[in-house]
This record gives structure tokens, sequence and C-alpha cells, in this order.
């Protein structure tokens, strides 16, 4: 009886893992996430980067075994096969709160904040180029979001 319980359970879990995208982090995502969650749970939701970051953070706070690397790994495999779906709406660079930066752009909360206080010291942004101008920011993310940006 054992064994076929085994073996059940064997075969329920390769069905759940194959439910999840191909993608570097996929494995520790079965193997870690999935102790707890079945793959459909998982695949199910849908979160920005900094949403995925608190989700695993509250998750895996008490496994000292899963390293911090691992962490990573698993957060970008997550917002990378699941990420948010959120209507394209656009913010203000202007007027928008750090928050609303990092939500709306997917920027980490220092780069949103380095965006405010530089708007605070040095004026509104008229355009794409004033914004990447800002020290800390990664010009290249801000290109790739700039259909979101109103100024």
């Amino acid at each position: 009886m054992g064994v076929r319980l085994f073996a059940l359970l064997f075969v329920t879990v390769i069905a759940s893992a194959q439910s999840l995208p191909e993608g570097p982090g996929k494995e520790l995502v079965e193997v870690i996430c999935s102790s707890c969650h079945s793959t459909e749970r998982i695949a199910a939701q849908h979160k920005t980067k900094p949403q995925w970051q608190d989700k695993v953070l509250e998750m895996l706070q008490e496994e000292t075994d899963v390293t911090q690397t691992e962490k990573d790994q698993i957060v970008e495999y997550l917002a990378k096969s699941f990420p948010a779906q959120i209507d394209i709406k656009k913010v203000n660079v202007n007027t928008a709160a750090a928050k609303d930066l990092e939500a709306a752009l997917e920027l980490p909360a220092e780069s949103a904040a380095a965006i405010v206080r530089y708007r605070e010291q040095n004026g509104a942004f008229k355009t794409l180029d004033d914004l990447k101008r800002v020290p800390g920011v990664d010009a290249t993310k801000l290109e790739a979001k700039k259909d979101r940006l109103e100024f």
C-alpha cells in the first residue's frame, strides 16, 4: 500500500510540475515552492516583481536552507513567468509618488525614490531624456516602459 501511495504522489507532483513554463529557476520553484503549494496555485497568481519579492520573502523567511541567491532566482522566474496583468496605465512622472512609479514602471524602490528626489531638486521632467539623467536609474528600463510615461 505504501508503494502505491508513493507512486500516486510522485505522478501527481510530476503532472503538477509540468504546468510551469520552462525557464531559469523553474526547478527551484518545483522543489521549494511546490512542497507547500500546487503549481496550478502558483501559476494562477500574477504579480509585479516587487510583489513577487515580498511574497517569496514572506513564504521563505524561516527557510534557512534556501539561500538568498536561490530566492532571487525564484523571484526572477516568477516575475518573468507570471507577471502582473495590469492595464497599461500611464504614470505622470512629475506628480506620481515613489510607490506609484515603482509599481507602474516596475522599478526598484530606490530608483523610484531617486526620480522623486531628482524632480523635487531640479523641477519637472519634460522628456524621456530628462528622466534618463536621474542618477542611479537604469535608462534601458525607462526606455522599455516609455509607453507608460506622461510628462
